[in-house]
């Protein structure tokens, strides 16, 4: 009798335990680590701070990483490109990116613990944190600096050193310029001079440069090209030349300031004041 009854209480203790597990919230463990993660290793948090991380829940915030394939049962499913119709997802074995997202009071960013795991938060671990902050992403800088920076790389593949290391990874400064580029519009090579001039009247295009300064020599590495008048977004390199910075500042006309949204604040002197300064100095 007695061993009936601890047979029964073994079975429900052992479906409880399997309901216990199945009941397992993996989000709030991820939060958990997720906050242990940030108490531990971000340093110079203030008690107040540490507390609203400790006793807050945060924003979370994901991206699919990566998609989790399935195949089917039967014979070769496995080769996606010959069974694709055998081949299903599992969004539950989504690898994801989960950030855990704290707007801590007296930071000047939002304190992110980034880490990776699946959808339903199992096995998730924190890689990093980061400072987020809510600036516009600087989209037209971006677009010059890819364009600038390929162009000075297939021109320049010598460089070396710190420049070359500016010229792949740093912002250029943009500036209005005034080099004579005798390739100003290849797809005009035909065209007459005097033609070409009134095109490029009508178009009003704007040479607009790039500029990494060396520190080592003190060398200006300069991407030209032209954009139209409207935006610099649709600025395309035309030469790239090494300068010196007395010479630099010969063809180099006004900075523009290009802001976080992605728009130019445009000079307020034009190409024909520039040429006027230039030739009294």
């Amino acid at each position: 009798m007695k061993i009936k009854q601890i047979m029964r209480f073994s079975t429900v203790f052992l479906f409880v335990l399997f309901l216990s597990a199945c009941a397992t919230d993996y989000r709030a463990a991820a939060v958990e680590e997720a906050r242990e993660y940030a108490l531990k290793h971000m340093q110079g948090l203030s008690v107040l701070q540490q507390n609203y991380i400790r006793y807050n829940n945060p924003v979370i915030m994901t991206k699919t990483l990566q998609e989790n394939i399935v195949p089917s049962f039967v014979p070769d499913a496995h080769i996606v490109t010959r069974h694709e119709r055998h081949v299903y997802t599992d969004p539950a074995r989504d690898m994801m990116i989960q950030c855990m997202v704290w707007e801590v009071p007296g930071m000047d960013g939002a304190l992110t613990v980034a880490g990776t795991g699946q959808r339903d938060y199992r096995y998730w671990s924190p890689d990093r944190i980061v400072i987020r902050t809510e600036q516009e992403a600087d989209l037209t800088g971006d677009i010059i600096q890819k364009k600038a920076m390929i162009f000075a790389m297939n021109t320049f593949p010598e460089l070396s050193g710190k420049i070359r290391l500016r010229v792949r990874f740093s912002t250029p400064e943009v500036y209005t310029s005034l080099f004579i580029i005798e390739d100003q519009d290849p797809k005009n090579d035909a065209v007459e001079w005097m033609d070409f001039l009134k095109k490029a009247a009508a178009n009003e295009p704007r040479q607009i440069s790039a500029v990494w300064s060396d520190p080592d020599t003190g060398e200006r590495i300069v991407v030209a090209g032209y954009s139209g008048n409207d935006s610099l977004k649709t600025w395309i390199p035309r030469k790239a030349y090494k300068l010196s910075e007395k010479d630099a500042k010969i063809y180099l006309g006004l900075k523009y300031s290009i802001n976080n949204a992605g728009k130019q604040e445009l000079p307020v002197k034009t190409m024909e004041t520039k040429k006027k300064v230039l030739s009294e100095e």
